[in-house]
């Protein structure tokens, strides 16, 4: 199908993106594209209005890279799914190598973004439910280039809406973190998940303590369970808090799915990733 007419621009510098993003009118953002432009034929095909103007984030080099330090790890916007899922890291970065490499096929990691994931008011997509886990903080510059940090959780309660432009995202530096993380497909045909979850806890004197649960039902932006969080702070690093968890959630998060076999796969997750952690802290 072919889209209806428009202008697209290709900016070289956060500057020129800047000023463009704020003189365009009807204009969309493009990260790397897996999202929009299917959009933009579902809205043909409907008759809807589509942009007249599309900006490209693709030759913005302020928006690219990865750097770590003392604090914590820095990632670019436009940093691709496939170079995330490449760059050494440690301790619990490492989770995102597999964050990264469950994300869908090849070519579409090859294009696909840290941003344009984050950003694209999908409710489906992984990277939410990862940065509210591992304590992230969202990036933006307004049409000034002025930075403003937002807590993703916030981010998504507002329904991910912003009129400003994702720069970075950063994950602070955690050694006594323990963490795991569960994506389940929607079917072995569609590479939509049915849910991804991460759950980051530090354990001392072999008690959980700090403990974040992010959830993405996938029919809702990503959210914390803070009942089942609330459960797990204070409880023993024992085999059993596995079972006991599930007597412990905030329901409404885990029912907005059909069918009972489907939201028995949202427990039979949590389940997993807490064993996961208790044997791995264990070990």
């Amino acid at each position: 199908m072919l889209l209806n007419p428009l202008t697209f621009h290709t900016p070289d510098s956060l500057e020129e993106l800047l000023k463009l993003h704020s003189s365009l009118e009807n204009a969309k953002i493009q990260a790397g594209g897996t999202f929009l432009l299917n959009s933009l034929k579902l809205l043909k095909r409907k008759g809807s209005k589509t942009p007249e103007h599309i900006i490209s984030l693709y030759k913005v080099p302020e928006l690219k890279g990865i750097s770590a330090d003392a604090k914590g790890l820095t990632i670019g916007a436009g940093t691709t799914i496939d170079e995330i899922a490449e760059t050494p890291l440690e301790g619990h970065f490492q989770i995102l190598h597999t964050v990264c490499k469950n994300i869908s096929t090849q070519p579409i990691r090859n294009v696909a973004t840290m941003g344009g994931n984050l950003t694209c008011r999908y409710t489906w997509t992984e990277m939410p439910a990862v940065l509210i886990g591992l304590r992230g903080t969202m990036i933006f510059v307004d049409e000034n280039g002025t930075a403003e940090e937002v807590c993703p959780e916030e981010f998504f309660k507002n329904a991910a809406k912003t009129q400003k432009i994702l720069k970075a995202v950063h994950i602070p530096a955690d050694a006594e973190a323990s963490v795991a993380y569960r994506r389940i497909r929607k079917s072995q045909g569609v590479d939509i998940p049915l849910l991804s979850l991460l759950i980051n806890t530090r354990i001392k004197n072999n008690q959980w303590t700090d403990t974040v649960v992010a959830v993405n039902n996938c029919t809702a932006f990503a959210q914390r369970d803070s009942k089942l969080e609330e459960f797990l702070n204070g409880s023993k690093n024992e085999a059993s808090i596995a079972d006991e968890a599930l007597n412990n959630l905030t329901e409404s998060i885990y029912d907005t799915r059909s069918n009972e076999y489907k939201q028995h796969i949202f427990r039979v997750s949590l389940k997993s990733a807490i064993k996961e952690i208790v044997t791995t802290h264990k070990g």
